[in-house]
């Protein structure tokens, strides 16, 4: 920790690059404002060990198949004496070994989750749900087209609900976590911004582009079968995006039981920020394929 503050770093990668965040609070600063610096890293040990040096605080947001670069992370803030680390999750329950079995990098997740605990760093795991704004996206994990007005629905309970969090919500909790709003000794917590069924996204999804949605079963044993082929051909995050679906939906895997039911999911409040995104969907400001999970 700095003399008169504290310091935390966000390390993401992207377009092939691995980034440092440098957040800096002074005591000085009566609104407790943070001097920022963004910062290229080569990933080497020794320039890693420089930026964490001092630092209280680890909060990774890598996705994908880039989140195996999580285990330096950890090995270079072990030599800085980091106190505090968030790794990559903001998803799914890891701890599912049935997800886990579905999808690669909840097999990677643990991984990093079992290298933290004999670390003996301070850590918390932060399950989010599916990400609204990717979920809603042509080739998301709900299997909405806003844009073609259709919905590929898999087999599954009807009242099944599903736990969503927007990104203004997921960096909400990050801050709530890293400030030690949630008690450190428990290191997985599940949150989320609502819960609800597909039925009910659905409804709003028609409300908001005014006209019904054209139905599609989906199979579950076809999904899988494609998604090998997506992996095989080497597009990996899109064969996880399908086997993202089969997660989801399938009773089997009980992907949901961690969330509990909440006060707000008993009121519409939710449903404006549903027809925010399906908009946002419609105007190309949220666009490409997207899995969510």
């Amino acid at each position: 920790m700095t003399e008169h503050g504290r310091k935390i770093v966000v390390a993401a990668h992207d377009h092939g690059r691995t980034h440092i965040h440098e957040h800096e609070s002074n005591h000085n600063n009566q609104n407790g404002h943070f001097k920022m610096a963004h910062i290229q890293t080569d990933f080497s040990s020794s320039d890693l060990v420089t930026h964490l040096n001092e630092t209280e605080t680890v909060i990774c947001v890598f996705t994908g198949s880039d989140i195996h670069l999580t285990a330096s992370i950890i090995d270079e803030s072990l030599k800085a004496g980091v106190k505090f680390f968030i790794p990559s999750e903001y998803s799914l329950d890891t701890s599912n070994p049935k997800i886990r079995e579905l999808l690669p990098p909840y097999q990677t997740r643990l991984e990093i989750q079992q290298k933290l605990k004999t670390s003996g760093i301070n850590w918390k795991a932060i399950y989010s749900g599916i990400i609204l704004e990717d979920a809603l996206k042509t080739d998301g994990i709900l299997g909405i087209d806003a844009l073609w007005a259709s919905v590929v629905i898999f087999p599954h309970k009807k009242e099944t609900k599903i736990a969503f969090s927007t990104y203004r919500d997921i960096a909400k909790y990050i801050a709530e976590v890293a400030n030690g709003g949630e008690k450190r000794e428990i290191n997985e917590v599940h949150m989320c911004s609502f819960r609800a069924n597909l039925g009910e996204i659905v409804e709003v999804v028609e409300k908001e582009i005014d006209k019904p949605l054209e139905r599609y079963e989906g199979i579950y044993e076809g999904a899988k079968k494609e998604a090998a082929e997506r992996m095989k051909m080497g597009f990996f995050d899109g064969g996880v995006a399908l086997l993202g679906r089969v997660a989801v939906w399938n009773d089997e895997v009980d992907a949901w039981s961690g969330w509990k039911e909440d006060v707000s999911e008993k009121d519409d409040g939710w449903k404006p920020e549903v027809r925010k995104v399906v908009r946002m969907v419609k105007d190309g400001e949220v666009g490409g394929g997207g899995c969510g999970c």
